[in-house]
């Protein structure tokens, strides 16, 4: 049985579920956030393309290390909030109220903590006056996202994604397109921190507009509220620590042991990778509240639902890491120059990396559907300590052998994120993934590694024509790989009558009253 047999029956249940009070099906929020992602991962990509060549290595340098070292200390307004709420407005929806409301203003009042730790940190790490306002202005755009991912978390609890949708594309699109703008007009990095600033800004006004059509949320809370959240949220927080710890910690770690040139060479490949972590990022949001309401059921149920999606996500992933290897190096030639000509080798790994990565996102999931999410901040705390020991080792090795120490950074990550995946199959995904997912992922490595083989083969002909026939032999044999002429001819009757039930129901869709929006 192929993939796409075993994606359409959880598929045309979810379209035949009827919503209540609004919300949107399964479909119909999955291709919301496809389509949002899709919108907002072009915006994400035009700028990693465009600024850093503008920019140049070193200023680019200071952005990245300003929004990691804001991305670490954000840890103080409360990390680990968003799934807590998300999870306890699936299983409560009538304390929503109390738990957005408790959770904003909680987040508001830890504003002055947030600043005086940004300050320690800028004069601890003895960064230049302009790499200390670039740090300050990211630590403020920052604080302001954080203000409206309560409200975000209501969204996804109540399946209406199509806000959280819409929030990234405003999102991105002004930092995209303003960014690029802003840079194009001298502006800097300096330019681009204001932009993120102003969207940021822009975003939480909208936020606090939208939840009104649906939530008579009053602003004010009480010393119990907030200690609900807070404590609800701790389990969250915690993994949420570690996780951010060794996230970014070794971008921190080049910005203090190397220079802004090699921080750049890390930050724009990590950049292009986030950008291939949008798929996992729509699976995740949308399966989330369907895997709470399935573990309210039984463990087999949740199983069930959470099967599939994983399964998919993982198969996904090895193409996609491949079109990521092979276009490493023509892509940093073409776009970006001979100046981050040490960026190819780290993209590289951060797409093999890819793999591990899709399948740990959704394993989380499963996490915090079963309320068992400290099993996973005991990963993150093993992840905090593993990740920067290894980093104090590859880093400066990679950085006196090869003049690059964002080679080891990113071996780093690598190894973090499979030992990580080893772990999290063994302790929540061995009922999930079993042979039939192990055999699936053999044969698709079999169109992976010819399209490896043909971009080698071809080299010699010019970086652009070898992706092009190796991208091309990789997207024709995976749709054939594995797949009998009788299992095909099943998948595509299958998959016929699928998209016929949609069509079906979108033309309904139609001729229902669109939800207002205050």
């Amino acid at each position: 049985m192929s993939v796409v047999n075993e994606a359409v029956a959880p598929v045309e249940a979810a379209i035949e579920q009827p919503s209540a009070q609004g919300r949107k099906s399964l479909t119909q929020n999955v291709a919301a956030l496809s389509a949002g992602q899709l919108f907002t991962w072009a915006m994400t990509l035009s700028w990693t393309l465009v600024v850093p060549r503008l920019l140049g290595d070193g200023a680019m340098g200071l952005i990245i290390t300003g929004m990691s070292i804001a991305n670490i200390l954000q840890l103080m307004l409360g990390a680990g909030t968003a799934n807590f709420l998300t999870r306890e407005i699936v299983v409560a929806p009538e304390r929503a109220s109390r738990l957005v409301s408790a959770a904003t203003l909680g987040r508001l009042a830890l504003f002055p903590l947030f600043a005086g730790a940004t300050f320690v940190w800028s004069l601890v790490a003895g960064y230049t006056a302009h790499g200390n306002v670039v740090l300050y202005l990211c630590s403020a755009a920052t604080a302001v996202t954080l203000l409206s991912e309560p409200i975000l978390s209501y969204f996804q609890a109540t399946e209406r994604m199509h806000y959280m949708a819409l929030g990234n594309v405003i999102n991105k699109t002004s930092q995209g397109l303003g960014g690029i703008v802003l840079v194009v007009l001298g502006f800097g990095a300096l330019g681009f921190a204001w932009c993120w600033v102003a969207t940021a800004s822009l975003v939480v006004v909208l936020c606090f507009r939208w939840i009104r059509g649906y939530l008579g949320v009053r602003w004010r809370t009480n010393r119990r509220d907030i200690w609900e959240v807070a404590k609800g949220s701790a389990i969250y927080w915690t993994g949420g620590v570690f996780f951010t710890i060794y996230a970014w910690i070794d971008t921190a770690m080049l910005s203090v042991m190397t220079n802004a040139k090699v921080v750049a060479w890390y930050g724009v490949p990590m950049r292009l990778w986030g950008t291939m972590l949008v798929i996992p990022s729509i699976f995740s949001t949308a399966w989330l509240p369907r895997m709470v309401q399935a573990h309210l059921k039984s463990k087999d149920e949740l199983i069930a639902v959470t099967r599939v999606p994983i399964e998919l996500v993982f198969l996904i992933s090895l193409p996609v890491a491949t079109l990521v290897g092979i276009g490493a190096k023509p892509v940093m030639h073409l776009v970006y120059g001979s100046s981050y000509d040490h960026s190819i080798p780290v993209l590289i790994i951060l797409g093999i990396n890819l793999i591990p990565m899709y399948l740990n996102i959704m394993l989380a999931q499963i996490c915090i559907a079963s309320k068992r999410f400290g099993t996973w901040t005991w990963l993150m705390v093993g992840a905090s300590i593993f990740n920067p020991l290894i980093n104090l080792l590859l880093i400066p090795w990679t950085q006196h052998r090869y003049g690059n120490g964002a080679i080891g950074a990113a071996v780093a990550l690598a190894l973090t994120e499979l030992v990580i995946g080893c772990a999290a199959i063994a302790i929540v995904g061995r009922r999930i993934i079993g042979r039939s997912t192990l055999g699936r992922g053999l044969r698709m490595a079999v169109p992976c590694g010819a399209g490896w083989l043909i971009d080698y083969l071809l080299r010699d002909t010019g970086q652009v024509a070898a992706l092009l026939a190796g991208g091309t032999a990789l997207v024709v044999l995976v749709g054939a790989v594995g797949i009998t002429a009788q299992e095909r001819g099943q998948a595509v009757g299958q998959l016929r009558s699928a998209l016929g039930k949609i069509s079906a129901v979108t033309s309904r869709l139609r001729g229902r009253p669109s939800e207002g929006v205050s």
